[in-house]
């Protein structure tokens, strides 16, 4: 009886060693090549809406500049808080975007790409003017 119990024991080893297992599947994703354009998924007027956001806040921000006088002052500190007063401008982009499923990470992206590209513009226009006045202050003082 023990010698027919380790044959079968032995049996059994023997059959599950035999046996490989198998890896785990992995998911096969098609490899997308370098540099190709993927066209977006975003509905038209998802689109549409973060175009139109985005055109309201540079009018915005360019109105601001308009009525901007130079009086001397950081100019880094300026640019914020001629931001900082047409921010409420780009909420329809979040809210859109959220409406949509887009990622938050891909969303805070975007804005802040807005934002720096909006903090470039106004920065760069406030340098000049600050240039300006401190042209006119040395042609003033005859220097």
């Amino acid at each position: 009886m023990m010698r027919f119990s380790l044959i079968l024991l032995l049996t059994a080893l023997l059959g599950a060693c035999a046996s490989t297992p198998q890896p785990p599947q992995k998911i096969a994703r098609t490899p997308q090549p370098a540099g190709k354009w993927n066209p977006s998924t975003l509905k038209e007027e998802t689109k549409q809406t973060a175009m139109n956001a985005s055109r309201d806040y540079f009018v915005c921000i360019q109105k601001e500049l308009a009525a901007y006088r130079y009086q001397g002052g950081d100019s880094r500190y300026e640019t914020q808080a001629l931001l900082r007063r047409c921010e409420k401008r780009l909420q329809p982009i979040r809210t859109a975007f959220a409406a949509e499923g887009v990622d938050p990470r891909i969303t805070r992206r975007y804005l802040k790409r807005k934002r720096t590209q909006a903090a470039r513009f106004v920065l760069r226009h406030l340098m000049a003017l600050e240039a300006q006045a401190w042209a006119a202050r040395q042609t003033q003082t005859g220097e």
